[in-house]
């Protein structure tokens, strides 16, 4: 068993040793639950340093989607051999949970990235430390709280104007068996106006780092045939 002075070490380390790996790879299962149904998507992501990502998904539907730091979004279908492109900031991988922890970008979760900007940093009882980030850009929430153990993010917060909370998430699960230090569970729950919450548990398993797969360089095939609108997958 790993002793806490020990672990903090290497949570403390986890930005430096994220450098050391070019690439991570890990299945994917990812459970929502909204009103009282719970669907479910098994995939396979593999990031590359550069913050390209492969996602190979299996079910429900099985489709393949790259895309990128400028968000260049291309989707393939092998049934029917059909693809489609597309571009914008809402398909950039830069706060893909793998590039953020692989990039080392792990202790405000990319938040500067989107014009966050550090309020102010407390100790919490217990070992946390709470921060505060902030932003007057009109289209994001107006604060977000990150709450850290042993350098790890352990929850975050998202808070509207007033204060509430409008969604939340919790990281935890922590593996530091490969040096690449990762939540495998994420829990987010998004407070809903006039309905249920809505409850997401994504589980990360069979994380490698530095691996051979082929996945890593997929290409859209040449003789794959280009739709103009998504197709259904």
């Amino acid at each position: 068993m790993l002793r806490k002075g020990f672990i903090s070490i290497l949570a403390f380390l986890a930005p430096l040793t994220a450098f050391a790996q070019s690439r991570v790879a890990a299945d994917v299962e990812v459970k929502t639950l909204l009103d009282g149904k719970v669907t479910t998507v098994t995939k396979r992501e593999f990031c590359n340093g550069n913050g390209r990502l492969v996602t190979v998904f299996i079910s429900p539907s099985r489709y393949i989607i790259t895309t990128n730091l400028q968000g260049e979004m291309s989707v393939y279908n092998p049934a029917t051999k059909e693809t489609f492109s597309d571009r914008g900031d809402e398909f950039s991988t830069k706060d893909n949970l793998l590039y953020l922890f692989l990039s080392g970008r792990s202790a405000d979760l990319g938040l500067a990235s989107y014009g966050y900007s550090l309020q102010k940093s407390q100790a919490e009882e217990g070992g946390y430390l709470k921060r505060t980030y902030t932003t007057r850009q009109a289209d994001k929430a107006p604060a977000i709280e990150v709450v850290l153990k042993d350098y790890l993010p352990v929850y975050v917060a998202y808070l509207n104007g007033s204060g509430d909370v409008m969604s939340k998430t919790y990281l935890s699960g922590y593996d530091f068996s490969s040096g690449f230090v990762f939540p495998t569970r994420v829990t987010g729950i998004d407070y809903l106006k006039n309905r249920d919450s809505t409850v997401t548990r994504t589980i990360y398993s069979n994380v490698r780092t530095n691996s051979t797969d082929a996945e890593f360089s997929f290409e859209i095939p040449s003789d794959a045939v280009t739709v103009e609108k998504p197709f259904q997958r």
